[in-house]
């Protein structure tokens, strides 16, 4: 989860993402596999992206990035201001392949984005509605390997009856007779509609009908795992691909995504935290163990500007740090950002007291990688001996935690939360 400087899209874009469709960076050709695309004259390739988002948005800006190859890792390619809620982007195609056109208010909040091939040539971009979203249609890899499962029937019919329970759900809220089931009804139909999209990615993934179109399912999700980098290698080998820079991107990501799953799965209750360090806003270094040393319990808190429910969390965190910082607790936040500006200004605005340290190398860091951090908010509560007492624990289930260990109250919850965080890197 790698980065240089704008390389992440920050300011709260929500997503969820599958460590199967870790590494969506490509690169994409016409008629050549080694990433650059034959044109008919001397002249530099070029692609026009275009739309008209009124509906969605009148003004702000849109920004075309595309993933690198470390797990989380954004490059920015182009810019646009969105103004009348229209839009054209154009550029000289350096490199094509998968690539993402986000779209952000005047505030720089994100209001959407939709996934395309990169390809010279004209690209429109519409708004599909609240359910549906931005939707690209481009050139002949675009329609190849994204809207042929788009313009399906499958996946029409799975698209229409997710928009149904998402109508029906409006004005629900919880405690409210039936929203149980009207909730547990949409999580079933977006399943079935992102079904659809697995099936005809993974399809396109097997198939060896065209290597470049095989890449850019991978990279889309239609294979996870040690699936994806078997299949990669006979990409490189038996499709011809050899070098080609979105393989060894994808090929990358994936390995990181692999043992950073391992990683995670491993730090649980009862493994040991091997100690960092890492630098303040104020300059200083900070050291893990000094912290444990000198407390009974130390939360590792894993967090960004860029998170919105680790920003939402930060109220919560300061109640507890107040109450238990005379008690023998004590929190050690490292930021994932990779920006100083945009971390001192979370951190002066959130009011944050604890030790709060970053390299702001993001993903790229050493420090997530050690920790499996592939999403956020995240922590880790240790002991004094660097024992991982608990992990993942917000809101009440830490107060309830601290004061089993340090209040001596019975445990009235669960220890922890099983489930991943629900913040991820921006893309």
């Amino acid at each position: 989860m790698a980065t240089m400087k704008n390389q992440q899209i920050r300011r709260g874009a929500l997503r969820i993402v599958s460590l199967a469709a870790l590494g969506i960076a490509a690169l994409a050709g016409c008629a050549n596999r080694d990433g650059a695309l034959e044109a008919p004259s001397a002249a530099a390739a070029q692609y026009r992206i275009a739309g008209s988002l009124g509906e969605l948005l009148e003004d702000g800006e849109v920004v075309l990035i595309r993933s690198t190859g470390v797990v989380g890792g954004t490059e920015e390619l182009a810019r646009a201001p969105l103004a009348g809620g229209e839009f054209e982007l154009n550029g000289e195609l350096q490199q094509g392949g998968v690539a993402r056109l986000s779209v952000r208010d005047a505030d720089g909040n994100g209001k959407g984005s939709a996934q395309l091939i990169l390809e010279a040539g004209d690209i429109q971009v519409e708004y599909a509605g609240g359910v549906a979203g931005l939707r690209a249609s481009g050139g002949p890899y675009h329609q190849q390997v994204i809207a042929s499962w788009e313009d399906s029937e499958a996946y029409r019919d799975a698209l229409a009856a997710y928009r149904d329970i998402m109508e029906q759900r409006k004005g629900a809220e919880e405690g409210d007779e039936g929203y149980q089931a009207l909730l547990d009804e949409s999580w079933e139909r977006y399943r079935a509609l992102q079904d659809v999209r697995s099936t005809a990615l993974r399809a396109i993934a097997e198939s060896d009908n065209d290597p470049l179109a095989s890449l850019y399912a991978l990279q889309l999700g239609g294979m996870g795992g040690e699936q994806a980098l078997a299949r990669l290698a006979e990409l490189q080998l038996q499709g011809g691909l050899g070098e080609h820079p979105a393989l060894l991107a994808t090929r990358s990501r994936i390995t990181q995504g692999i043992q950073m799953r391992a990683a995670s799965q491993a730090m649980k209750q009862g493994a040991r935290v091997e100690d960092f360090s890492s630098t303040g806003l104020d300059g200083a270094n900070y050291h893990l163990a000094d912290s444990r040393a000198n407390h009974d319990y130390t939360l590792i808190e894993f967090w960004a500007s860029w998170c919105g429910p680790c920003r939402a969390e930060n109220p919560n965190l300061i109640a507890t740090y107040g109450n238990y910082k005379p008690k023998g607790f004590d929190i050690f936040a490292y930021s994932l950002d990779d920006d100083r500006d945009d971390w001192a200004q979370a951190s002066e605005e959130d009011g944050i007291p604890w030790i709060n340290t970053s390299d702001l190398l993001a993903y790229a860091s050493p420090v997530p990688e050690q920790f499996g951090v592939l999403a956020i908010p995240m922590n880790f509560l240790i002991d004094s001996q660097g024992m991982v007492v608990a992990k993942n624990l917000r809101g009440e289930k830490l107060d309830q935690k601290l004061a089993e260990l340090i209040d001596g109250a019975p445990l009235v919850a669960a220890e922890e939360s099983d489930g991943m965080p629900i913040r991820v890197p921006p893309d």
